[in-house]
Parts: C-alpha cells; sequence; structure tokens
C-alpha cells in the first residue's frame, strides 16, 4: 500500500510539474526525432505460439512433469532448500512457466492487493 500511495504521489507531482524528469516534463527541446514504432503482436503471431505450445504439450512426458511439478513443491515447502535446481528439473521437464508458478503457489499462496484511495 505505501509502495502504491508513494508512486501514486511521485506521479502527480511530475504531472504538476513540481517534480522534473529530462526529457518527459522539462527538457526535451532538439528532440526531432520521432518517436519509435510501438511492437504490435498481430493475431497470426499469437496463433502459431499457441500451436507451438499446443505442440510441445502433446510431445512432452506428462508423468515427468507431474513428478517435476510435484518435486518443486515439495522443495519450496522446506525453506532450506535451493529453488533453483526444483525448477530447472521441471524446465526440463517441459513445465510451462505458468504450471511451475502454479506449484508455487500451492506452497505460498498468491498475493492480491487491497485496493484503496
Amino acid at each position: 500500500r505505501e509502495i502504491a500511495e508513494a508512486s501514486f504521489e511521485l506521479q502527480r507531482r511530475i504531472d504538476a510539474g513540481e517534480r522534473i524528469v529530462v526529457g518527459v516534463n522539462a527538457y526535451f527541446e532538439g528532440n526531432e526525432a520521432d518517436p519509435p514504432e510501438i511492437l504490435q503482436i498481430g493475431q497470426e503471431v499469437e496463433d502459431l505460439q499457441c500451436k507451438r505450445l499446443g505442440e510441445v504439450r502433446r510431445r512432452r512426458s506428462d508423468d515427468a512433469v507431474a513428478e517435476a511439478l510435484t518435486g518443486v513443491k515439495e522443495t519450496a515447502a522446506d525453506p532450506t532448500r535451493n529453488l533453483m535446481p526444483a525448477i530447472h528439473e521441471a524446465v526440463n521437464s517441459y513445465a510451462t512457466v505458468g504450471e511451475i508458478m502454479s506449484s508455487l503457489a500451492d506452497v505460498f499462496g498468491r498475493w492480491t492487493e487491497s485496493p484503496s484511495i
């Protein structure tokens, strides 16, 4: 909450001109170049990536993935153990980032911000 409030206050000061950020709200003369184009990922790229992910999931060993994710959970539950080897094993078994994160969330939970104004 304190981080969110500090961020809000900083942005308010920048917008009001109370805090100078070079090139953002002051001292931007001489920069006549056009801004760079923003990268747009098209639907065809998303479709291709989903197809590639589906193929990896079809070709991987579900048993190896399940075993590796169980290893991630067991390691995460023990604060004296290094989690990186278990994560590395999960990656090598072709577990997805989402699957690994879900395993960690099973142990650590998920943090959600309570919005306040």
